[in-house]
């Protein structure tokens, strides 16, 4: 079996987390940014009960006719109005947290969660913009490394998966 992903060594991953993590960065220092102390601007302050939504691996797409991350989106949908704001617990998209998944695993199932979400064809994977603040931990999908083989195979092969995703899964999972 060709393992399309590598999974990284547990040093090896605290030590790229590390490298992602701002903790006491000099900008954030100067800034006098206090990374232990969580505020939320959104004029309800005095409100000493509020809720929020959690989500965790909404990365996967379209599944032989149906769609779990749509089907989980509209689920949510009625909470949105009164949660003062989304944790994602990691995983943003499948397979890797790279921008050819955003539009289809991402920003096309949760739309509604989006400014702009009403053409979310056109909506770019870096410029998403959230009707309610969403705050990301890095799930292991979000940061794996893929050979370069193989992530130029990804490339060259798109075309011909986006036309055949209505008919064959290509998602691919990593056995260990």
């Amino acid at each position: 079996m060709i393992k399309l992903v590598s999974e990284p060594a547990i040093a090896t991953k605290i030590m790229k987390m590390q490298q992602r993590v701002r903790w006491q960065a000099r900008e954030i220092i100067e800034r006098q940014i206090d990374q232990t102390c969580f505020i939320l601007d959104d004029g309800r302050n005095g409100d000493r009960e509020f809720s929020f939504l959690v989500i965790g691996d909404s990365g996967t797409g379209y599944q032989k006719k149906h769609h779990p991350q749509r089907q989980v989106a509209e689920l949510m949908l009625p909470h949105h109005p009164q949660s003062r704001f989304m944790l994602h617990t990691g995983d943003v998209v499948y397979l890797v947290g790279s921008s050819e998944y955003y539009p289809h695993n991402f920003i096309a199932p949760y739309r509604e969660f989006l400014v702009g979400g009403e053409n979310h064809r056109q909506i770019p994977y870096n410029q998403m913009t959230f009707k309610l603040p969403i705050f990301p931990v890095p799930g292991n999908h979000d940061y794996y490394d893929i050979p370069l083989i193989f992530n130029l195979l990804s490339i060259i092969t798109l075309p011909i998966r986006r036309l055949f995703r209505s008919t064959i899964d290509f998602d691919a999972a990593s056995k260990t």
